[in-house]
């Protein structure tokens, strides 16, 4: 798996010019594309001088940022179609760029009941996936745990492991998955047999979101933005996870998401020592 650094998920305000030295420094093998590190996608120009650094200094790509939130209750018909034009013209820069792995999270609850849901997110999924395919873009689904999502609308929807692969699988296969520590644990109280399924099934991880869970708080009262470092409270063992998916993972992306308190005050370090400090972090993973 590749270990890459993401300014988007730690909330680092840098350009790729910026985290590109430190990454490798920290012992990253890729950077994202996403948060400041976006423009890239937008001007062909800053996109071949940024692959030409990461080249130099033996980076690969990580994450193409995404032009919408595909499957939010609130992006009507025209704003996903207007939102899909936008992907296919990124698409294509990146996938010059060689830029590799994408992904959408599936929300776990809608306004419509479950089965019209369903099909109403396949049919989505469906037209993304063939973009990014074309472009040569591994897309990944990723699905969100916390109780407190699946209340968010009237009815209840895809909030495991299990439910984003058979979306996958409805929408023709060419999606794979995002598997998150984090939505694993609040999606049932760490289902093995979930990580199990993840394990033999590895060839179709696209991302690999490494974190932790508040100790004390119950599985499933935990929220969404509040998050740890991984093995920072043992809740939720990391390190176990990306030792049993590494070796079948192949060339997916594994990156640290720790969102609160941890994002605003990697927010707030320099850029040396925050990257430094996640380069850490990923040592003692293994």
């Amino acid at each position: 798996m590749i270990r890459t650094l993401d300014a988007s998920m730690l909330n680092l305000p840098y350009t790729i010019e910026e985290l590109a030295p430190l990454a490798v420094k920290a012992g990253f093998q890729a950077v994202s594309a996403q948060g400041p590190c976006i423009r890239i996608l937008e001007d062909e120009r800053e996109g071949r001088e940024a692959a030409a650094l990461l080249k130099d200094l033996g980076l690969a790509w990580g994450l193409m940022s995404m032009t919408a939130d595909f499957y939010h209750w609130s992006l009507d018909d025209t704003a996903f179609e207007e939102a899909l034009e936008r992907l296919r013209r990124r698409a294509e820069i990146a996938g010059k760029l060689g830029i590799r792995h994408a992904y959408n999270h599936v929300w776990p609850s809608g306004p419509m009941p479950f089965d019209q849901t369903f099909e109403w997110t396949v049919g989505r999924v469906r037209k993304v996936a063939d973009i990014l395919a074309d472009a040569g873009i591994r897309y990944g689904l990723e699905f969100l745990g916390p109780h407190e999502l699946r209340v968010l609308q009237p009815y209840e929807f895809v909030h495991t492991l299990t439910g984003v692969a058979a979306i996958a699988d409805a929408a023709g296969g060419k999606a794979g998955i995002a598997f998150d520590t984090y939505h694993w644990y609040t999606s049932g109280n760490g289902l093995q047999d979930d990580l199990a399924w993840m394990a033999v099934h590895a060839d179709r991880l696209v991302a690999l979101h490494l974190n932790d869970a508040p100790a004390g708080v119950p599985w499933d009262e935990q929220k969404d933005m509040e998050r740890r470092l991984p093995m920072e409270t043992g809740v939720i063992d990391s390190k176990r996870i990306l030792a049993m998916l590494e070796e079948k993972g192949g060339d997916a992306l594994c990156m640290i998401e720790p969102f609160q308190p941890h994002c605003a005050r990697l927010h707030d370090l320099p850029a040396e020592e925050a990257v430094r400090e996640m380069g850490e972090v990923f040592a003692r993973l293994g």
